[in-house]
């Protein structure tokens, strides 16, 4: 072996310690910095779903939303684009998941709704109503050049996608509920019944907090890294006056405020629940399918609430299979 390979070999070896060396000071300090961590995880979540994240100016403030699909197909943009709603205490990047199935085919766009995610209320502003919520989601759309939308909402952001389709009918082509709340469902589980009775079984202020609202929330809870989960606290106990405000205000809208306005809804509608739903009880779709005019209505087996993640394959094809008639 020559001299000259040799030095090739070792200075490549050192090109390698030093690059793995900087990889794990990289991951240590990612690991100690709970909001990197979560940046840099969701980062990789939207490259890796071909997706990206952007920002638009909604009533003066600026919103941050993910985004991907049709920009890069000039042919796609005849599609309609897909607007995606979050549910309680979760972001944007929570629909993720769903917008890497939709995105080969149309342009999806899911924002992170006031009080929310990266779009936290100003300081000392009053919390939004429903119907605050409502003309927040048109002023969003009419910002985006969206024109008219296909809209999926998962938990509370079913129940406001529902009352959006109510109130802006020329603005929603299809509409997907995702574990919708809004009404008030034939079976109360303790959930619902804690919620009707003033308390707030979603507050999150610790650890034990973090345990028992992802067991709420799935039939197969996810593993959570540490970081993601100091991240998640922090963020809530930040904001967890504000949270309760505006649980406060939403609370008669969340139990029931759809009753009046489902017979307004022209949107052909597919409503979906998880057979185990611990949050809202799935004896809702039948007052959800009554109330909507031709819609239709699917339980999943073996899903909890958030049914794209304990049932992803029933989902997707679910929705696809909607959306794309």
């Amino acid at each position: 072996m020559t001299a000259t390979v040799l030095l090739f070999m070792r200075r490549t070896l050192i090109t390698l310690l030093v690059l793995i060396g900087w990889i794990l000071v990289g991951v240590v300090v990612l690991w100690n910095w709970p909001s990197g961590f979560h940046a840099a995880v969701s980062a990789i979540g939207r490259i890796a779903s071909g997706l990206r994240l952007d920002s638009a100016e909604v009533d003066g403030r600026t919103v941050p939303f993910i985004s991907g699909g049709g920009r890069f197909d000039p042919l796609q943009l005849e599609l309609t684009p897909v607007l995606l709603l979050h549910g309680w205490g979760t972001s944007k990047e929570a629909m993720m998941g769903q917008m890497r199935w939709l995105a080969p085919s149309r342009r999806v766009v899911a924002p992170d709704l006031p009080g929310f995610g990266d779009n936290p209320f100003p300081p000392g502003a009053a919390p939004l109503d429903a119907d605050g919520y409502i003309e927040w989601i048109e002023a969003f759309r009419v910002a985006m050049n969206l024109g008219q939308v296909d809209v999926v909402g998962e938990s509370m952001g079913g129940a406001l996608a529902a009352a959006y389709a109510a109130a802006h009918p020329e603005s929603v082509r299809r509409l997907v509920l995702e574990s919708p709340a809004g009404l008030m469902p034939p079976r109360i589980n303790p959930f619902m019944e804690e919620v009707a009775n003033g308390g707030n079984p979603l507050d999150l202020s610790s650890d034990a907090d973090f345990d028992r609202v992802i067991g709420l929330c799935f039939s197969k809870p996810p593993p959570v890294p540490s970081p993601f989960r100091r991240f998640l606290v922090a963020r809530a106990v930040e904001r967890r006056e504000m949270l309760a405000a505006l649980a406060e205000v939403m609370r008669p809208f969340l139990l029931d405020g759809n009753a009046p306005r489902l017979a307004s809804i022209r949107a052909p509608t597919l409503i979906l629940f998880g057979a185990e739903d611990r949050i809202t009880d799935p004896s809702l779709l039948q007052p959800y399918v009554r109330g909507i005019r031709g819609a239709e209505g699917l339980i999943l087996p073996g899903a909890g609430h958030v049914i794209f993640h304990d049932a992803p394959a029933a989902t997707e094809q679910a929705l696809l299979g909607f959306l794309d008639r």
